[in-house]
């Protein structure tokens, strides 16, 4: 009985490592190919749209660079995507893609910064989760939440006028709006800490 019992354990084991190394192989599969899809029916439209006035003239996307920003709780790695906008040889415009806890889960968010001016081009939420009709209209580019962004200087940080600041939150929404706000202001201060690896110096 006791060999039985014994036998079941290491076939278990045996199936779960299985089980666990299949999963990583189709994950690893599967990841370039979502990315490559984010990348051109999200991502690249958002791009053109940002840095297109701004008279950019480089490949954007194949220009992006990846940093790693460190651990979270849960021990996963956190990185940072940047997308460079440059007139010549000089990085003129940059987004940053960020995220915070919102209602529903992480709201993922595009942040253009005009670096010669100083102020923000405008912004994406990029993907997100949150209540329809209320904390969901971060995702609709018409809603003054989000057109407001554009033209807002960065370089004093960002804010929802209820911590001060000039921005105003969705009406009943104000979870999601302050995590839409908290992504922009990691982009703005990750832009300002890791100034010299986004600018590739």
């Amino acid at each position: 009985m006791r060999d039985q019992i014994w036998y079941m354990i290491l076939v278990l084991g045996l199936a779960g490592a299985i089980a666990g190394v299949a999963l990583a192989g189709v994950k690893g599969m599967t990841d370039p190919v979502i990315e490559s899809y984010t990348l051109e029916q999200k991502v690249k439209p958002s791009l053109e749209k940002f840095f297109g006035p701004a008279g950019i003239d480089n490949d954007y996307i194949a220009d992006r660079v990846k940093l790693e920003l460190g651990k979270d709780d849960l021990g996963r790695m956190q990185r940072l995507t940047v997308f460079k906008g440059k007139k010549g040889a000089e990085v003129t415009a940059v987004v940053l893609q960020t995220a915070a806890s919102g209602y529903g889960g992480d709201l993922t968010v595009l942040t253009a910064f005009d670096l010669v001016n100083g102020t923000i081009l405008g912004v994406k939420t990029l993907d997100q989760k949150e209540t329809m009709g209320l904390g969901a209209r971060t995702a609709d580019d018409t809603e003054p939440f989000i057109q407001q962004w554009a033209g807002k200087s960065f370089e004093g940080g960002v804010a929802l006028k209820s911590n001060g600041g000039e921005i105003d939150a969705i009406s009943g929404a104000t979870i999601s709006s302050t995590a839409f706000t908290e992504a922009v202001s990691k982009a703005v201060t990750l832009l300002g800490e890791r100034n010299a690896e986004i600018m590739g110096e």
